[in-house]
């Protein structure tokens, strides 16, 4: 299952983003998983629930929205989203060759969402004297 991986790798860019933008708490992560990322969205569920059961990131909610394939028609370009991700005949035109995929190859992180440590964000909207 290498979804794991995935899971270990998303956690530390998370907690990179914390420690960057000062972030006191982390309560909810979204994730985009296209459809053909590779990853299994509840493979994806699963293993957060594993390695976020105990330490600084215990009890983050993870929020993962599955974007579905988009494709341009090689021969016409009319733009659809196929039924099937084997076998794409165009609405318009039926050639099943030759699409271009727009979108559903993408997996990243697309929202934390987090407590910011109040006293860095006072000092961040403090105004500046000009001394």
């Amino acid at each position: 299952m290498h979804e794991l991986s995935l899971i270990e790798s998303m956690l530390s860019i998370i907690r990179e983003e914390r420690e960057k933008h000062c972030m006191k708490r982390i309560l909810r992560v979204r994730v985009v998983n296209g459809a053909l990322s590779g990853a299994v969205s509840d493979a994806l569920s699963f293993g957060w629930e594993c390695l976020t059961q105990e330490g600084d990131l215990q009890g983050v909610a993870l929020d993962i929205v599955d974007a579905p394939l988009k494709v341009v028609c090689g021969s016409c370009g009319k733009p659809f989203t196929p039924e099937d991700a084997h076998y794409m005949p165009c609405p318009a035109c039926g050639e099943i060759l030759g699409h271009e995929i727009e979108s559903g190859r993408e997996l990243y992180i697309d929202e934390i969402e987090a407590d910011i440590d109040d006293a860095e964000s006072a000092a961040a909207a403090a105004p500046h004297t000009g001394d």
